[in-house]
């Protein structure tokens, strides 16, 4: 599950409110996580989506859709649920084409569940490669932890 960047600032806005504000003792310290704070919730609506994230995760599921309606060749249910969803996806904003593509692997997957078990099987490999490729992705971004740091004080 991805986490809008709204939710996630909201999110620690949250806490730094309600579990950190409670356990700081001095008015400096008090007036710090304010001060990060208000950062934060102005923060919160200048933030961009990045686009080429967007473009790459849709790029890899369009393809891997239609490499499962290649593997499928002329299964009618499957490939007709498959190709309306992906009549269904539009081209642009990059995010919508990629919440849109995200539903259309929903579909794929819901469709060839009832194909038998070998042909199931062979129908999600391109998407299960698409998942594990965007898996790679959404962590290449991720900056180290601070654990170690957060840890020692």
């Amino acid at each position: 599950m991805r986490t809008t960047v709204d939710r996630l600032v909201d999110g620690v806005v949250q806490t730094l409110l309600e579990a950190v504000l409670p356990d700081l003792a001095t008015p400096y310290a008090r007036g710090q996580l304010y001060a990060a704070v208000d950062v934060l919730r102005n923060l919160r609506d200048r933030v961009e989506p990045r686009t080429d994230l967007a473009n790459a995760e849709s790029d890899s599921a369009a393809a891997a859709l239609e490499r499962t309606l290649a593997v499928l060749g002329g299964a009618p249910a499957p490939t007709a649920a498959i190709r309306a969803a992906l009549g269904a996806v539009p081209s642009d904003p990059p995010l919508a084409r990629t919440a849109a593509l995200r539903a259309a692997l929903v579909t794929a997957l819901t469709a060839v569940d009832g194909l038998p078990a070998d042909a199931a099987r062979a129908a999600r490999a391109p998407i299960l490669e698409h998942l594990g490729g965007q898996t790679m992705r959404d962590v290449a971004v991720l900056k180290p932890s601070l654990l170690a740091e957060i840890s020692q004080s």
